[in-house]
């Protein structure tokens, strides 16, 4: 390395030239040794295969949309690593435009080129970005609570199901699983017969999968099909299935699970089939939850007062109320919030709204209000307003989940809300009702 003083720099005039000429050499570089764009399309046409795939490769990184049309007419490349290469490449590219091209992938002959447009169509749709392996994503993606996983404003084109069906039968059980799991994101109910099918699949990653997918996109009817998994002899099926009978609320699961917790009851898998047993609303089960109303366990009372709330039962609305005041545990008091609530009396769900403040209680408060549904809108809209940033940005995403358009108008004072992170939330609330058709965004 050359070492050059400021002094001699600024004094001599051969070394200023010197200098700026390796100035220049440097920025001409990168442009010596890359290609043009129109070099890389006509690259993609070259007999050798090793020049298609760089090709590929280079266009995907170039984020330009008029790259997919011809990365798209390689997807029946002859040579499986081009293949590849170009279903990574729209993936990269991020645009609808891609997805009949990977519909196509998915019947490719390299079961790595099948799971990996598998992925990316998930990506695509659901706006989300892999950082892992695409068995791992899926899985993590689809257990999140939340039935919705595709934006409201986003239309899955049917040939993605049709091509998603196909390979829930295909020979690697790996791309069965992913198959399933991927239906379920992108909210494929027209293909609930074929996961109903993939609950008698002779691996049990894939039944686990096809449960999972059925509770994000089934039915409570549909879920009829997930009970013969409680028996299942994998504790993961059994585990997947509970959770989405509790989702789908199949309240004809109502005598199998009821007998489960009882083989159960000191067991973890007791209190995850009360869990099951809590979110389904069986009336059947009501003498059960109020043996539980006295049991030592708070987690158990927690989940008997859901319970005895989602079987609404008027009657028990006094006692409700008697009983919230005299229990000593937060949980089980923002139960009864949620039970009193639920049967009626709007005024206790203040202890709810305000509980999305709270670190401890924001997740469970978060579940309580959407499961009440968008007819509570008009009793949140009033925390729009409160002192607590974190309760103020919370209510925005929820306003949002629920889709009413008539919320734009309350969530555009709060794009000047002193809190930044709250003017985002509010901003972004507004963006998501305008973009599933709530009319067009205000301005701050």
């Amino acid at each position: 390395m050359v070492d050059i003083s400021p002094r001699l720099y600024a004094h001599s005039r051969p070394v200023r030239a010197w200098v700026a000429a390796l100035a220049l050499v440097a920025v001409a570089l990168p442009a010596l040794g890359g290609e043009s764009f129109e070099d890389l399309l006509a690259n993609l046409k070259s007999p050798t295969a090793r020049t298609r795939q760089m090709a590929a490769r280079d266009l995907g990184a170039s984020r330009r949309r008029e790259a997919v049309a011809p990365l798209s007419a390689l997807v029946r490349d002859p040579d499986e690593r081009v293949r590849l290469e170009v279903v990574r490449a729209l993936r990269a590219l991020r645009d609808l435009s891609a997805v009949p091209a990977l519909v196509t992938a998915l019947q490719d002959g390299d079961p790595g080129i099948r799971e990996e447009s598998i992925g990316t169509l998930v990506e695509i749709y659901a706006e989300r970005d892999r950082t892992g392996p695409v068995d791992r994503f899926l899985e993590t993606f689809s257990d999140e609570y939340d039935r919705q996983s595709v934006p409201a404003y986003t239309a899955v084109d049917p040939s993605v199901f049709r091509g998603l069906a196909g390979t829930l039968r295909d020979e690697k059980k790996g791309i069965r699983a992913a198959s399933a799991y991927a239906i379920g994101i992108l909210g494929g109910g027209s293909a609930v017969p074929d996961l109903v099918a993939a609950t008698q699949d002779p691996e049990p990653d894939v039944r686990a999968a096809a449960a999972t997918a059925i509770g994000k996109v089934g039915t409570g009817e549909e879920g009829k099909a997930l009970i013969p998994l409680l028996a299942d002899g994998s504790a993961t099926v059994r585990n997947r299935a509970l959770q989405a009978i509790g989702v789908l609320r199949v309240r004809e699961a109502g005598p199998a699970l009821r007998e489960m917790f009882e083989q159960n009851r000191r067991r973890d898998l007791g209190m995850r089939v009360l869990g099951s047993l809590s979110r389904i609303g069986d009336p059947a089960q009501g003498d059960l939850f109020r043996e539980l109303l006295l049991s030592n366990d708070p987690e158990q009372r927690r989940l008997a007062v859901e319970g005895l709330g989602r079987i609404a039962d008027a009657s028990m609305l006094p006692a409700f109320k008697k009983d919230y005041q005299r229990e000593k545990n937060g949980s089980v008091r923002l139960a009864y919030n949620f039970a009193i609530v639920s049967l009626g009396d709007r005024a206790f769900l203040d202890a709810i709204a305000l509980g999305l403040g709270s670190a401890g209680t924001a997740e469970r408060a978060r579940d309580y209000v959407l499961e009440l549904g968008p007819g509570i809108a008009p009793y949140l809209y009033p925390y729009l307003n409160d002192r607590d940033a974190e309760v103020r940005g919370a209510v925005c995403d929820i306003v949002a989940r629920f889709g009413e358009a008539d919320s734009i108008p309350r969530l555009t004072p709060l794009l000047a809300d002193p809190n930044p992170k709250v003017a985002d939330r509010a901003n972004r609330a507004i963006e998501r009702l305008r973009r599933s058709g709530g009319g067009a965004a205000p301005r701050p």
